[in-house]
């Protein structure tokens, strides 16, 4: 296996109008983003963009299927290149159901790299009453963890946080130092600059950032906003490294939310799949949620040719 990919996964973020009343993006600086994507900022109706060593693509989260796209089966179709809401007959919020977990156990990313002969991780620093929960059976887990176990992944401690080989889910650590625990505070910079080193050693690095799902229910605009900033400079760190390691950057989403601040529910808007760096080329051609796992194995080398565009315009018609 060749290669190396770092995925961030945004919850709750798809392409919104350009009203700055209900759409975060339209106001926020985000010079790493215009500036990989020639000053164009990602809006509903945006098409494809490109750049020197970039694409963002308009991702269809739907699936097919009636209803608001929700996490569960939009994380696992994103994870697995399979139809989840299909599978589960709809969409399924939050955590997955039996099927679904047995879907991210068998043929998640994390069991495909591994199963290959390649070396996968899962950036995200758990507390540690997480950690005892999982042990003990009680902790619910969302997809992202489910995969992770699922394929024998070790998961990361606030031990290996206070190194710089694991990022909180705020990225900076400032929200999880409100919650009361004693983390460092790092600039998003630095936490990206961290990110990438690690995805450097590994085929496959998983980073999940949920908070924007949660400030898009609160419709918090000014939220928002602040919340696509942080992303920008994590972006901007973690390419700093990566491009000069021959990382590949891909930031993708479950789902629409963040994008409307007039409602606060999920939409049924496209999310962007954006990929920066030696492999972007694999993702020019992504339609569907289930089209990005084949796009990351491409790069890995254990790619299944034709299949994955032919896959994403069948999801569409359905």
């Amino acid at each position: 296996m060749r290669g190396s990919v770092l995925l961030v996964m945004l919850d709750g973020v798809g392409l919104g109008s350009p009203d700055p009343r209900r759409n975060p993006f339209v106001g926020a600086r985000l010079p790493t983003l215009t500036g990989l994507l020639g000053g164009a900022l990602p809006l509903l109706g945006c098409g494809v963009l490109r750049g020197p060593q970039a694409v963002l693509v308009p991702t269809d989260a739907c699936l097919g299927m009636p209803g608001l796209p929700q996490s569960a089966t939009g994380q696992t179709a994103l994870l697995t290149g399979e139809n989840a809401a299909r599978l589960a007959g709809g969409p399924v919020s939050a955590y997955p159901t039996r099927p679904l977990a047995e879907l991210l156990c068998r043929q998640g990313l994390f069991r495909q790299v591994n199963s290959a002969g390649g070396r996968s991780t899962f950036l995200n620093a758990f507390r540690p009453e997480s950690l005892e929960g999982i042990a003990e059976g009680t902790y619910r887990a969302t997809a992202t963890t489910v995969a992770a176990l699922g394929a024998g992944v070790r998961l990361r401690t606030f031990k290996e946080l206070e190194q710089g080989r694991a990022v909180t889910h705020d990225v900076t650590g400032a929200h999880v130092r409100r919650l009361g625990l004693e983390v460092e505070e790092v600039a998003p910079e630095e936490a990206g600059r961290r990110a990438a080193r690690v995805a450097a050693e590994h085929n496959f690095t998983l980073f999940e950032h949920f908070l924007t799902d949660l400030f898009g229910h609160a419709g918090d605009l000014e939220g928002g906003r602040a919340l696509l900033e942080v992303i920008d400079g994590f972006l901007a760190g973690a390419l700093e490294v990566a491009l000069s390691r021959g990382v590949t950057v891909v930031v993708a989403s479950d789902h629409g939310n963040l994008e409307d601040a007039s409602v606060s529910t999920h939409t049924v808007n496209p999310v962007p799949t954006l990929a920066v760096g030696p492999g972007w080329e694999a993702f020019s051609g992504v339609g569907s949620l289930t089209d990005i796992a084949p796009a990351v194995m491409e790069v890995l080398g254990e790619g299944r040719g034709g299949g994955r565009q032919a896959s994403g315009r069948a999801h569409r018609r359905a």
